[in-house]
């Protein structure tokens, strides 16, 4: 059973995550001896309308871990409106390792925040070339200011200033009504609400 309390619910991600401990983390420690070497084979320079377009585009269901709440069911209001936060990333195969060590201590603090803060996340990843390695993030929050606190602090905040150079990053904001989140450990569910996300299909939060 997994710290989030069902079983095998990240192991796509967790497998992923053994890889590159094992393989891709030794590329990386290449990468910071000879970083012109590397980087100037393998990175690719994409202009914001091309970026853009790739996010606007992006459909797909990769390798995504079934939902995981932070809060409880029964105290989750169906009627409710939740803030909703859609990150998408992409970057080179090379800078992966050291996206998912900075994201596994996101995700530590993530889910140590205090009860009331955090609703439930999913996460998921494509790996569709060198220079096209993709990954996402689904976080659902009581409040809006809970989001940007967290997003401004700690291992985030870190993260987003480390990877800067290296990720082109979009962002959704939506509303979702309690009644539309996952079941917890369900797959197909956790899919649907995805690809809802990813395709419109919740009213836009304007930017605060």
């Amino acid at each position: 059973t997994s710290r989030f309390g069902h079983n095998d619910s990240l192991q796509p991600l967790a497998l992923w995550f053994h890889l590159a401990t094992c393989t891709l983390i030794p590329c990386y420690e290449k990468q910071q001896k000879h970083p012109n070497h590397i980087m100037g084979v393998y990175r690719s320079q994409r202009s914001v309308s091309m970026i853009n377009d790739m996010h606007k585009k992006d459909l797909n269901i990769g390798l995504l871990s079934p939902w995981v709440a932070a809060t409880p069911t029964t105290e989750i209001d169906k009627g409710k409106e939740y803030f909703c936060v859609a990150t998408w990333g992409t970057m080179s195969m090379w800078s992966s390792p050291k996206f998912a060590m900075l994201t596994s201590k996101i995700g530590r603090e993530l889910h140590s925040l205090p009860h009331g803060h955090l609703i439930g996340e999913t996460r998921q990843i494509q790996a569709l070339g060198l220079t096209d390695f993709r990954a996402e993030t689904f976080t659902v929050w009581h409040e809006r200011a809970h989001m940007a606190a967290f997003y401004k602090s700690g291992a985030h905040q870190h993260a987003m200033t480390s990877m800067k150079d290296a990720i082109d990053f979009r962002v959704r904001r939506v509303w979702v009504k309690g009644s539309d989140l996952p079941i917890v450990g369900d797959n197909d569910a956790t899919k649907a609400f995805v690809l809802r996300i990813k395709s419109g299909g919740f009213a836009e939060a304007v930017k605060a």
